[in-house]
């Protein structure tokens, strides 16, 4: 088992980012065996490796009508994917799992012989995170990217509720706040496979509670679920679980702050990626 700051057993990059470690959720006296990556790399090595780890049929999504910035979202979430998954399943190679759109887009993994294995996925230029967690434990990420354009938007999708209780629990400024706002709410939507497809109202965060680099939040309308969320400029990030499944790390788990580092880490080498 790899664990934080270990090469990508999936692909061998030069430039690249990649950090991947198993977690355990804790709920009526079950443990559930969860794993997460948090992975970047430029195209060209994403194409130069991906032969060897995507499946046929995920392949075949490359099409020549792809754009590029699509086609490196989309193989950097295969390899965060791959990654997490593999440290569930270390027995299976990469190109035997395969990754592929469900019928809401959301992303559906098949591994031979197991049933219970799904995973969640979120992008942000060349960068992605990936959560595999079992099927009967909902779980929704997002990735963020900070952009002065965004700014006006992410102000009109919070609520006024929303801003008061960000600008009283979290030490951040204006667009961090705004940021981990729409993160939790989109990772919400993925749990709830709706997407953005609602009135973002009706994801409203009711609760903060204000955590080292980030949050913990509860929702307005889906008191069942609880959010964590972190920023680390120029990144945020958001990962919702069910309430009653605990995340504590210990006893070779990791922690969630663990993925505050590797924001941090990850924006630390970002320009050096997105100019390769």
């Amino acid at each position: 088992m790899t664990g934080p700051g270990v090469t990508s057993p999936v692909f061998v990059h030069e430039t690249g980012f990649a950090r991947e470690a198993a977690f355990a959720l804790h709920a009526g006296g079950r443990t559930l065996s969860c794993a997460m990556s948090l992975v970047a790399a430029p195209l060209e090595e994403l194409d130069a490796g991906a032969p060897g780890w995507l499946a046929p049929d995920e392949a075949a999504l490359l099409t020549k009508r792809l754009a590029a910035a699509r086609r490196q979202s989309l193989l950097a979430g295969r390899w965060a994917a791959k990654n997490a998954l593999g440290l569930l399943a270390p027995g299976i190679a990469a190109r035997d799992m395969c990754i592929l759109p469900g019928l809401f887009g959301q992303p559906v993994a098949a591994l031979p012989g197991l049933s219970n294995l799904q995973v969640t996925l979120a992008h942000a230029g060349g960068a992605a995170l990936a959560v595999a967690h079992p099927e009967s434990c909902p779980m929704g990420v997002d990735l963020e990217r900070a952009l002065p354009e965004q700014l006006g938007a992410l102000r009109e999708q919070a609520t006024p509720r929303e801003r008061e209780r960000a600008a009283a629990a979290l030490p951040f400024d204006e667009p961090q706040r705004l940021l981990l706002l729409w993160c939790l709410k989109e990772a919400l939507s993925k749990v709830l496979r709706c997407g953005l497809t609602v009135p973002f109202n009706l994801l409203e965060v009711a609760s903060l509670e204000p955590l080292p680099g980030g949050a913990r939040a509860r929702f307005e309308n889906f008191a069942q679920y609880e959010g964590i969320a972190f920023a680390a400029a120029p990144f945020a990030l958001a990962v919702v679980r069910p309430h009653m499944a605990q995340w504590q790390g210990g006893d070779g788990f990791a922690s969630p702050f663990v993925l505050h580092d590797w924001l941090a880490s990850l924006g630390q080498t970002e320009s050096a990626i997105r100019s390769a």
